[in-house]
């Protein structure tokens, strides 16, 4: 196994950790040996963070994505993920100076929905997500039809993934997020995609009203996938 895989951490946390560990465990039970990663923690400020996630794409962010993707490639990665929904938003600018392949959360999580024949999925994701089309844009390559959050309901959530990063999420929060999610399916929606990398923190052991379409285990499964492949 000569694949050697270079993560962008740091926009969660807890969150790049647990997707650091899960890939590590994945990888290491068909080999039975561990994969080569190497995980770039960017330096991200609170303030910044909490600007991503209502909506904010600023340079400051998209710099430091620039240079954690430079790093990896001065490094002997042979494919970079970045467990981080929004920041896809930089995907394009990113992939242009990377001589490293950059894989999609986005992508992969559109072609799941795909594979599993929904024709119309809910999206839970932070302002920026929601607001660049990134997901929207993705679905319709593949005929799929999107359900977003109310306006008030989108800055709950990204609120809400402020608190989930830093650990303050509460029952209320959760409730309020399933009776979101309840609303979407009302709308029609067949599933709904967990597109924030921290949602997991808060509905991973949660029954939904709506089959949850967790994008950080796709991209980990489609990771494991490639490297496995030797792609």
């Amino acid at each position: 196994m000569k694949q050697v895989i270079g993560i962008v951490g740091g926009l969660g946390t807890e969150t790049s950790c647990k997707f650091c560990f899960s890939v590590n465990h994945k990888i290491k039970k068909i080999h039975n040996c561990q994969p080569h990663i190497i995980l770039d923690n960017v330096p991200i400020s609170n303030k910044q963070l909490n600007l991503f996630a209502h909506g904010n794409a600023s340079m400051e962010v998209a710099k430091l994505l620039h240079n954690s993707v430079k790093r990896l490639n001065l490094s002997t990665a042979n494919v970079i993920v970045i467990p981080c929904n929004a920041a896809h938003v930089f995907i394009d600018q990113l992939r242009e100076h990377s001589r490293v392949p950059i894989m999609s959360i986005i992508e992969e999580t559109a072609k799941e929905c795909k594979n599993k024949s929904f024709r119309k999925v809910g999206v839970l994701g932070s302002s920026l997500t929601i607001n660049s089309g990134m997901y929207k844009k993705e679905l319709q390559k593949h005929s799929i039809g999107m359900v977003i959050p109310e306006p008030d309901e989108q800055h709950f959530i990204s609120s809400c993934i402020i608190k989930i990063i830093h650990l303050e999420q509460t029952e209320e929060d959760k409730q309020k997020m399933l009776q979101i999610v309840e609303k979407m399916k009302n709308k029609g929606a067949e599933a709904v995609i967990l597109g924030c990398t921290d949602l997991f923190l808060l509905l991973a052991n949660e029954e939904t009203s709506l089959p949850k379409i967790d994008s950080t285990e796709i991209l980990e499964n489609a990771l494991v996938s490639r490297v496995i492949e030797g792609r």
